[in-house]
């Protein structure tokens, strides 16, 4: 595998609440919601929950859905016993590269993208209110660009007791790149943007880069968070 990662704190946000991480073929990205510290705090112990399954190989899909599980607990158990947490949560997108097959998972509005040949694939659709009216016809996807409600989460990790993740897996072909990304790459940068700086090939670092850069042209106005992983054929 080929990694490149990239988080930045944006241009108008204080302090980064996104976090991320990987290890043994997993890959993490969170973005955490709430006041003050809390929402730091809810996606590094989110990623710190989840990173064990770096040493798991199987079982899937079910060990993902029970780590979730526990990485929710965790969130939950914090903000219910301490007022200074009350309401915090975040998102998760992750995948699990595991002898040519990914599994991912997600809740929340973080999204995972597969770049294949000349195509970029969603693999995931958000759980917001902006995102569940486009689905049921309410408004376009245009619209849901400019929604007042885009950024409300139907969804998210820790906020209740228990938690529904959309999990996946797809067999992986060489060269596939898979982009994870929190909203603050997603939410200004278009998809046709992200797929023709994709386009480029290259170093997948510089790729990064060039995702966070784009962001922050567009006014960089929540943290952003980009993991990109070229598929080689060593992991198939």
């Amino acid at each position: 595998m080929q990694i490149g990662i990239c988080t930045e704190v944006g241009n108008v946000r204080q302090q980064n609440q996104d976090s991320c991480g990987y290890a043994g073929g997993l890959f993490v990205v969170s973005d955490g919601m709430g006041g003050a510290q809390a929402g730091e705090i809810a996606s590094a112990i989110a990623v710190q929950r989840l990173m064990p399954l770096a040493d798991v190989s199987e079982g899937y899909p079910g060990v993902l859905a029970d780590a979730i599980g526990e990485a929710n607990a965790a969130v939950f158990n914090m903000a219910s016993a301490d007022d200074n947490y009350r309401g915090m949560g975040t998102t998760i997108a992750l995948i699990k590269v595991i002898n040519g097959t990914v599994y991912f998972a997600h809740i929340g509005d973080s999204r995972i993208y597969l770049k294949r040949g000349p195509q970029l694939t969603a693999l995931t659709v958000d759980h917001s209110v902006a995102a569940e009216l486009v689905r049921n016809g309410g408004i376009t996807e245009e619209e849901a660009q400019h929604h007042p409600q885009r950024h409300f989460l139907t969804r998210a990790l820790g906020t209740d007791a228990v938690v529904k993740p959309e999990i996946g897996q797809i067999t992986v072909q060489p060269h596939d790149l898979f982009l994870l990304c929190t909203d603050g790459l997603s939410g200004v940068v278009g998809d046709d943007t992200v797929n023709r700086i994709l386009e480029g090939g290259g170093d997948v670092q510089c790729m990064a880069d060039a995702l966070v850069s784009a962001a922050c042209e567009a006014g960089g106005p929540d943290n952003i968070s980009v993991i990109l992983v070229r598929i080689t054929e060593a992991d198939l």
